[in-house]
């Protein structure tokens, strides 16, 4: 008499088996996380003041992005990171909380519950002047739903203007990080139930059959 199936532990059994390759299926559906054809990039540069430029990060063809982030390579005789710039002065490029760092609209949707870390202003150990990197600037999504879409500014950097160079700015290790779309986690939860149904339909005609 063949035994009914109760378990599918070691996935011994070729009904579960059939269930495990449903769930792999659906599985692999999901989007990975960073994987994504967004692009990070600097946009158009914005004056606000003599020797005061900020710099828009921009994000394009973004889907259900969750977080994002960058680090920025600078030249630091040509431009410096404000880090003392005032959010009393009416500065609207300037927050109390992550100074010369401000979080742009693309995630407008989730405010005021997104996050946002400026990063870090790398410095010479001795003299702690520039080097002329900014690492570590992220942001996540704190709305309800997958994630922000399209294109947008993600962030704006504030920079002195202490050179005569042409103020380069540019992006390095641009990652995005993206959630599943709903459909997608409807898939795989049809294909978990219809496994199991599966399963527990031929547990019962063994029973049946006994």
């Amino acid at each position: 008499m063949t035994p009914t199936p109760t378990t599918c532990a070691g996935w011994t059994n070729h009904v579960c088996r059939r269930a495990a390759v449903f769930a792999i299926a659906a599985i692999c559906n999901l989007p990975a996380a960073g994987a994504s054809a967004a692009t990070i990039s600097v946009g158009s540069t914005i004056v606000l003041a003599p020797g005061v430029i900020v710099v828009p990060i921009t994000i394009a063809d973004g889907a259900n992005i969750a977080a994002w982030a960058f680090d920025l390579r600078y030249d630091p005789l040509d431009l410096q990171v404000n880090a003392a710039c005032d959010p009393f002065s009416g500065d609207v490029y300037c927050s109390l909380f992550t100074g010369p760092v401000t979080e742009g609209d693309f995630f407008a949707s989730g405010s005021p519950f997104n996050l946002l870390n400026p990063g870090f202003i790398d410095l010479e150990p001795t003299t702690l002047a520039q080097t002329g990197l900014l690492f570590g600037v992220n942001g996540a999504f704190g709305g309800f739903g997958p994630g922000a879409s399209g294109d947008g500014v993600i962030a704006y950097v504030e920079f002195l203007k202490v050179g005569r160079g042409p103020s380069d700015v540019t992006v390095e290790n641009p990652t995005v990080t993206t959630v599943p779309e709903p459909a997608t986690v409807a898939m795989l939860a049809t294909g978990l139930l219809l496994s199991h149904r599966r399963w527990r339909r031929r547990v019962t005609t063994h029973e049946r059959t006994r």
